[in-house]
């Protein structure tokens, strides 16, 4: 039959005859497809499984970048650790870098950074707060920076062993985790976990092995501290100078006392109970021993009042402000402040706050008997990349053209005068001439007495911060200046005292009177480091003789030709 013809095949033959896709496999082909990776990694890892190679490389290779990416990830969530390193309270950080080195962030002057270090680590540390009392014992009290550092030495190493803690769990736990996820098997999550031990071991040997405490010596700064080395020189000659200084404060102090009771003695001048005295200060740039000085003259002269002309700060950050100004309550006396270009809103906010305080910012107000006017610097320029740091004076006068309405509207709707005007850059004094009978300026750190017309004096103070702590560098450090200014009742200066202490490493005061209105009427009287004291009076007088009468107006409200 046609049937017969026709060969059957057997079942069993095409069994063993024909080939089974779906069943048939290469031994390393089910090493790869078993254990089959879930859906949502399999596309991740398909370019991976079909390089050729041994089955322990291709296992490797992806554990390995398994490994990398997680403990990167784990290293940027949770490699911190947020510690007290002496009086700062910080947070460290160890992120993951193809340049390694350290930086250190302080907001918002910038940050410092060194090339301590090579490796994929970068230790970051970042200033978030000051312990403000612990830092005000150690302003008060230096023998206690030798204790402080080497309490701080171990704070440091605490919080290396902490961060290094952190770090190995975090960057240990994103690489576990991952693998979890990827693998979805308990043997190759552990190989995982095995290779982020060796990657973070050996990141943590390399920046061993490649430490360089030399580049402490050469760090790179950024922000506002860009321009620090400028600003302050050569740290160590200023901390050796400041510790010098600090040594003979209680022997300048001393000698301060001696000058007080030579001088008054003297026959020149002798001021009356009800003597206005009032303290010209300026320039005081963060030196934390000016308010010693401050407050000894202050309270041997029985001044009335503070009255400072700017430049209370060196970067005009609120830090700064709010631990350096709080300073202020302790003189008890009203203290009257104008920015400087080295002040901001900040600071003036940070004067404002103390009980004793007057912040005047192109105002008027009556002060220990006398009316005060004020206005705040046009510029704001703490450091050299400001666009204004090399203005003209045609800048400068901005404030001073504005307090000269102000002035003139004062005197115009009040009975009183206004007795004193107070400036920061002498720049500014050119508007207000013939508006009141005194301008009391600084910003140039040099002592200066000038005629501006025959009723107006303008009076220019050094500084009485010695130029802050730079002002500490090299072999002669710059003075500590003010002056103590004498005012009868109706607001009229009648004398003045130029007090100079010398700076670090002597305990020199020098005392200078001078009488207004009187060519020869000045005394001299100096206190040296061996305690001797000299008094030179009837010196000649080169100062300016002004009369200094009481500002008088016109029926139209303009300053008369007599004023």
């Amino acid at each position: 039959m046609g049937s017969d013809s026709i060969p059957t095949g057997n079942s069993d033959d095409s069994d063993e005859t024909a080939p089974d896709h779906g069943a048939r496999m290469t031994s390393d082909q089910e090493a790869v497809a078993d254990p089959e990776p879930p859906a949502h990694g399999r596309h991740r890892l398909a370019r991976l499984k079909r390089l050729r190679g041994p089955k322990w490389l291709r296992t490797g290779v992806v554990a390995f970048l398994i490994a990398l990416v997680g403990t990167t990830i784990g290293l940027q969530i949770g490699g911190r650790a947020e510690v007290e390193i002496g009086p700062f309270q910080m947070q460290l950080a160890a992120q993951p870098s193809l340049t390694g080195g350290s930086q250190l962030r302080i907001p918002p002057l910038g940050a410092i950074s060194i090339q301590s270090h090579s490796g994929p680590i970068r230790l970051v540390a970042r200033v978030d707060g000051l312990n403000e009392s612990e830092t005000r014992q150690l302003i008060a009290d230096p023998a206690r920076i030798e204790e402080a550092t080497d309490l701080t030495t171990g704070d440091v190493r605490s919080a290396v062993e902490t961060l290094a803690l952190r770090a190995v769990g975090a960057g240990l736990l994103g690489a576990v985790l991952l693998g979890a996820i990827a693998f979805r098997d308990v043997r190759r999550t552990a190989l995982t976990g095995g290779m982020a031990l060796v990657l973070l071991a050996g990141s943590g040997g390399i920046a061993a092995a490649t430490l360089k405490p030399s580049s402490l010596s050469q760090p790179r700064y950024e922000g506002l501290l860009t321009n620090i080395p400028a600003l302050i020189g050569d740290a160590r000659s200023i901390y050796d100078n400041y510790g010098q200084y600090r040594g003979q404060l209680v022997q300048i102090l001393t000698n301060m006392s001696k000058v007080y009771e030579a001088v008054s003695t003297l026959p020149t001048y002798q001021p009356d109970p009800n003597t206005i005295r009032v303290m010209h200060v300026s320039d005081l740039h963060n030196n934390p021993t000016a308010w010693q000085v401050i407050g000894t003259i202050g309270n041997q002269f029985q001044v009335n009042a503070v009255f400072d002309t700017g430049d209370l700060t060196d970067w005009g950050s609120a830090a700064e402000a709010n631990l350096y100004a709080s300073n202020i309550a302790a003189l008890k006396v009203p203290y009257v402040f104008i920015r400087g270009n080295h002040d901001s809103a900040d600071v003036a906010r940070a004067v404002g706050s103390n009980p004793n305080a007057v912040v005047l910012d192109d105002t008027v107000r009556e002060v220990a008997g006398l009316v005060v006017a004020g206005a705040g610097s046009s510029r704001f320029t703490p450091d050299k990349t400001t666009g204004d740091d090399n203005a003209g004076k045609d800048v400068e006068a901005r404030s001073g053209e504005a307090l000269a309405e102000t002035v003139q509207r004062w005197n115009r709707e009040n009975e009183k005068s206004v007795d004193v005007m107070m400036i920061h850059e002498p720049a500014a004094a050119e508007p207000l001439e013939e508006r009141g009978p005194l301008i009391l300026a600084g910003h140039t750190h040099e002592r200066k007495v000038e005629a501006l017309d025959k009723d107006t004096l303008l009076m220019i103070e050094g500084s009485t911060g010695a130029a802050g702590l730079r002002g500490l560098q090299g072999d002669t450090p710059k003075s500590f200046e003010m002056t103590v200014l004498y005012f009868t009742q109706d607001g009229t200066l009648k004398a003045y005292d130029e007090i100079t202490v010398s700076g670090s490493g002597q305990s020199q005061v020098e005392l200078r009177r001078v009488i207004i209105g009187e060519r020869n009427a000045t005394a001299t009287v100096t206190a040296t480091p061996s305690g001797t004291v000299s008094v030179s009076p009837s010196a000649p007088n080169t100062q300016p003789v002004i009369p200094s009468p009481a500002p008088s107006l016109s029926a139209t409200g303009s300053p008369t030709a007599g004023r």
